[in-house]
């Protein structure tokens, strides 16, 4: 995704992650409730690598957003360099339908503009919410295997997700 989009929903404004962003990205990756559903981020939170994260965007090959509604941060969203699909809520938005939403506007704009053809995500076998996410926004689930889990360094059970985009 181009640094410059905008996507909405009739909840969310999400747009690219900047450096502006690390304050409100450490309170929610200051939680080691959130942070033990991700692969990369550490525990106990490091501000600068929160800070470095926000300042590059995640990475450009992809594209990371952070998803608002008014002035309050519901998460991010995104597709890596890899196609790899994920998110990340701060607590207090877990089941309220935000997760599914920011998915599917990001898979939505990512298929239109062709630059994906398909997308690959994987959760930790402890996160069915998680899981359940993915499966109502049209990915199959694969094969199960082993990944590491920085914030709880060590290898743990996932999930593996695949979604084409004559699926979606």
């Amino acid at each position: 995704m181009a640094r410059e989009e905008i996507l909405r929903t009739e909840r969310l404004v999400l747009r690219p992650v900047e450096a502006g962003d690390a304050d409100d990205m450490s309170t929610m990756v200051g939680d080691f409730e959130v942070v033990r559903h991700t692969g990369t981020w550490p525990w106990p939170a490091d501000p600068a690598f929160t800070k470095k994260r926000c300042s590059v965007g995640f990475g450009d090959n992809g594209g990371w957003l952070v998803a608002h509604a008014g002035s309050d941060l519901v998460g991010t969203v995104g597709i890596g360099p890899d196609s790899d699909f994920g998110y990340m809520l701060p607590r207090d938005h877990w089941g309220r339908g935000f997760a599914t939403e920011m998915g599917r506007v990001v898979i939505n704009h990512a298929f239109a503009t062709g630059r994906w053809n398909g997308l690959k995500a994987c959760v930790f076998d402890d996160n069915p919410a998680s899981a359940r996410v993915l499966q109502k926004l049209g990915f199959a689930e694969g094969a199960a295997c082993t990944g590491f889990c920085t914030s709880r360094d060590g290898d743990f059970p996932i999930r593996t997700f695949t979604l084409d985009a004559l699926q979606a």
